[in-house]
């Protein structure tokens, strides 16, 4: 390996402001980095601001994050669940209210590093979690970049890859300011409660009517000739005597997912949002959400309906001496902070691991690139001559043979090794 000064080159942030980029090749390209698992999302807005400022779904995930009544919620894809199925999503939540005063504008970065998420703004630290089953990929979604929004327009909005923060804060470092937060799991698939079926019944019938009235009788409704009522969600008519017509309301079309029929009602109408405990976001009318992963819950107009379930529990990626089952609602383990994650072997062979309080983290070893779960060998051949000279590499009269993790140089023939890197060349006499 070439000596200390080698520097592997990252991607910086360069910012137009005062625009948006919505073409389509860029934000296909944003789809693509953050399919890589190491990318990063910056973008600039008023705190008062709310909407989404990213949303990427097709008709099995979605990716979106949005900022409301000061609170940020991302809402990501999870490719395996612990509970029953696999087409999951996973909302978090985060409460920049609870942190204090933190200035009129936001400068909010979200990274992803190898299953680690982040939430910063500008150098401040204010979540961090760890999810084994994100997936950020989606195939041929619909894209859309500050959609809704009230308030001014963000200044700024970017998607990259590698790892802006140890650029940006290099010289007064991280501060961690964590924010009030919390997930919950979305169950995509699952069948709604039970709500009445719309009375679809057409009649066509003629009843008999007491003596001396001069009109028509239906489900001891009495009509007039030419009179209408709505009996049992069906329109009726008495058209002439013992002559009824009845058909079924005519409904205006709903355009929510979870349609419901209220009491006493013909037509299926919306319900209305809940709110679950004390959370600041609110859970969509007819969604089923697991605060635990034992707990599940569904918001049915304004009221949050939840029950204990069964789970099936995936072993954490940690010891089993290192199992914790100390959270509520949570019935499958955990793995307890700065666990021994390291011991199962998560990194690449030419990576060294250090356990960390949510998780492992893997760095490739000198003379190898990568993101820690693989590591490639750095080539310091291919370098050019005068990179080599400059960093201490093979001079000349020697010849440089890459080998893992490092380089060797080999003398010309003619020529005889008198240093580490250093070929002579030999005077016969």
């Amino acid at each position: 390996m070439w000596a200390h000064h080698l520097i592997i080159p990252l991607v910086l942030i360069s910012v137009s402001h005062g625009h948006i980029d919505r073409s389509s090749y860029i934000l296909a390209h944003y789809m693509n980095l953050l399919s890589i698992g190491e990318s990063w999302i910056l973008t600039n807005f008023d705190l008062d601001s709310n909407g989404t400022f990213f949303l990427a779904q097709n008709s099995e995930r979605r990716i979106e994050f949005g900022f409301k009544n000061k609170t940020l919620y991302m809402v990501l894809p999870i490719s395996k669940s612990r509970i029953q199925s696999n087409n999951w999503e996973k909302r978090y939540v985060i409460d920049f209210d609870s942190i204090g005063k933190i200035g009129r504008n936001l400068e909010l970065i979200i990274t992803f590093q190898n299953n680690h998420i982040h939430v910063y703004n500008g150098c401040d630290e204010v979540y961090s979690d760890f999810e084994p089953h994100l997936q950020l990929t989606l195939n041929h979604p619909s894209l859309h970049i500050v959609d809704n929004w009230k308030g001014p327009e963000p200044t700024q909005f970017l998607i990259g890859s590698g790892w802006p923060i140890g650029q940006k804060c290099k010289h007064d470092g991280v501060k961690k300011k964590y924010a009030d937060a919390y997930t919950e799991k979305i169950e995509r698939n699952y069948e709604p409660s039970a709500i009445d079926a719309i009375n679809e019944i057409f009649f066509e019938t003629v009843v008999q009517v007491p003596p001396g009235f001069d009109g028509c009788k239906i489900n001891n409704a009495l009509l007039n000739i030419n009179e209408t009522k709505t009996v049992n969600c069906n329109t009726c008519t008495c058209v002439d005597r013992d002559n009824v017509v009845c058909q079924a309301v005519d409904c205006p079309a709903v355009t929510c997912t979870h349609p419901m029929i209220r009491k006493d009602d013909c037509c299926p109408s919306c319900g209305e949002q809940c709110f679950y405990e004390s959370h600041k976001i609110a859970n969509p009318h007819g969604e089923v959400f697991w605060p635990g992963d034992c707990y599940r819950c569904q918001c049915w107009d304004k009221k949050v309906h939840c029950s204990s379930e069964y789970a099936t529990c995936e072993p954490p990626s940690c010891p089993e001496e290192d199992w914790v089952y100390n959270e509520k609602f949570n019935c499958c383990p955990k793995c307890r902070d700065f666990a021994r994650f390291c011991a199962v072997k998560p990194c690449h062979k030419y990576a060294t691991c250090t356990d960390s309080k949510r998780g492992p983290k893997c760095s490739c070893d000198t003379g190898f690139q990568g993101n820690g779960t693989y590591c490639e060998d750095i080539d310091e051949c291919s370098f050019s001559q005068d990179a080599k000279e400059q960093l201490g590499g093979c001079l000349s009269g020697s010849t440089c043979r890459n080998v893992p993790g490092s380089y060797k140089c080999d003398c010309l023939p003619g020529y005889q090794m008198i240093g580490e890197n250093t070929c002579l060349l030999l005077i016969r006499v």
